[in-house]
C-alpha cells in the first residue's frame, strides 16, 4: 500500500523550516543538474543542519539558534540558479521521492499517479464496453433508445470523455513538472477539470447530431469512419471542456437573438450608442477648452511672459490636435499682441 504522502509540501511548516526544507531541495536539485552553486551556500546550509549524537542529520529539523539572514540569502542565491524551476515545485518532487508503493512508477508526483489511474480505469471502460453489443453506432440515442444498452452507451461516452480529460490534465500538468514550475497547490484544479470535462463530453455526444457532420464531411472519402463521431465528440469535450461551453453559449446567444429583436433593431440600437458617446465626448471637450481659455486669460490678467503664453497656447492645442505646435515666432507674435 502506497504511503501517505500530501500534496502539500508547506503543511505544518514555520517560515525558518520553509527556508531550509526548500534551500536544501534546491541545492541538491541543482548539484545533480550539474549546476555551479557557492560553496557558501552549502556551508550555510550545514550549518543549520541539525545531527542526532551519531552524527546523523535529521533533515525534518532545523537548528533555531542561529541567525536566520544567512539562510534567506543562501535561499535567495539557490532561487537563482535553478530558475525557471520554482522551490515549492522542487521541494514537492523532493518529498515525493519518499513515496513507496506499487503505483510509484506511474509518476513523480501524487497528482500524475492519480490522474494515471482515472486513465487506465477510463481505458479498460472503454475497451470493455466498446465489446459489447449495445454499443454501436445507432446506440446513446436518449429519445430513441431506454433501458440497460442506454445506460452502456452512456457509460461508453463517460469512458470516452475520461480519456480526454484525463490526456488533457496529464498533458498540462507533465509539461509544469518537466520545467520545474508544477504548483501543488491547484491540486484540485485538476479533478475539477476532470470532472468538467466528463459532463462536456457526455453533453456533447448526446446532444450533437452524427447528420451535421455526414453534410458537412461528406465527400468521396469519408473523413471518419461510420458511429465514430459521438465517441469522438466526447472525447474532445473531455479534452477540452471550453469547447462544450463555446457551443453552449452559442446556443443561449441564439435562442436570446429570439426574443430580443431582429438585427436591424440591434444595428440602430448600436448606432444610437455610438452618437450618445460620441456627444458626450464632444461636451467633455468643450469644457475643457473652454476652461483653458479661462486660465489662459487669468494668466495674461497677471502679466504672464510669453514663453508661458506659448505653453499653455500649445498644451491647449495638443489637446484639441495631437502632435501640432505654434511656431515660436508666431507665439511670441501673439503673446506681444495679447
Amino acid at each position: 500500500m502506497e504511503e501517505k504522502v500530501t500534496y502539500n509540501p508547506y503543511a505544518r511548516l514555520n517560515l525558518r523550516d520553509q527556508l531550509y526544507r526548500e534551500a536544501r531541495a534546491m541545492a541538491e536539485y541543482a548539484l545533480a543538474d550539474g549546476s555551479k552553486v557557492p560553496a557558501s551556500v552549502i556551508k550555510t546550509i550545514e550549518g543549520f543542519t541539525v545531527k542526532d549524537e551519531a552524527g546523523v542529520e535529521e533533515e525534518a529539523k532545523v537548528r533555531q539558534d542561529m541567525d536566520i539572514s544567512e539562510l534567506v540569502a543562501a535561499h535567495g542565491m539557490l532561487v537563482k540558479i535553478v530558475e525557471p524551476a520554482k522551490p515549492r515545485t522542487i521541494l514537492l518532487l523532493d518529498m515525493e521521492q519518499k513515496a513507496t508503493g506499487i503505483f510509484k512508477f506511474l509518476g513523480p508526483v501524487s497528482l500524475i499517479r492519480q490522474m494515471m489511474v482515472a486513465a487506465i480505469i477510463s481505458l479498460t471502460f472503454f475497451v470493455f464496453l466498446a465489446m459489447t453489443e449495445a454499443v454501436s453506432e445507432h446506440g446513446g440515442n436518449i429519445m430513441s433508445q431506454f433501458g440497460p444498452d442506454l445506460l452502456l452507451n452512456l457509460f461508453f461516452y463517460l469512458a470516452a470523455a475520461g480519456l480526454g480529460a484525463s490526456f488533457a490534465g496529464l498533458y498540462k500538468a507533465n509539461s509544469y513538472i518537466t520545467k520545474g514550475t508544477f504548483d501543488p497547490t491547484y491540486h484540485a484544479s485538476y479533478w475539477i477539470r476532470f470532472f468538467l470535462g466528463l459532463i462536456a463530453g457526455l453533453v456533447l455526444a448526446v446532444m450533437v447530431s452524427e447528420e451535421y457532420f455526414k453534410m458537412n464531411l461528406s465527400g468521396d472519402v469519408a473523413f471518419l469512419e461510420k458511429g465514430i463521431v459521438r465517441p469522438l465528440l466526447a472525447m474532445l469535450g473531455g479534452f477540452s471542456a471550453d469547447l462544450t461551453y463555446t457551443v453552449l453559449s452559442r446556443l443561449v446567444e441564439t435562442f436570446q437573438s429570439l426574443f430580443m429583436g431582429s438585427a436591424k433593431l440591434k444595428i440602430t440600437s448600436k448606432e444610437q450608442e455610438l452618437k450618445a458617446n460620441l456627444a458626450a465626448t464632444q461636451s467633455q471637450q468643450q469644457v475643457s477648452i473652454a476652461s483653458n481659455l479661462v486660465n489662459l486669460q487669468q494668466a495674461v490678467g497677471n502679466g504672464a511672459k510669453a514663453e508661458d503664453v506659448k505653453k499653455k497656447i500649445n498644451e491647449m492645442i495638443g489637446d484639441v490636435m495631437p502632435g501640432a505646435q505654434l511656431e515660436p515666432e508666431s507665439s511670441v507674435e501673439t503673446a506681444g499682441k495679447i
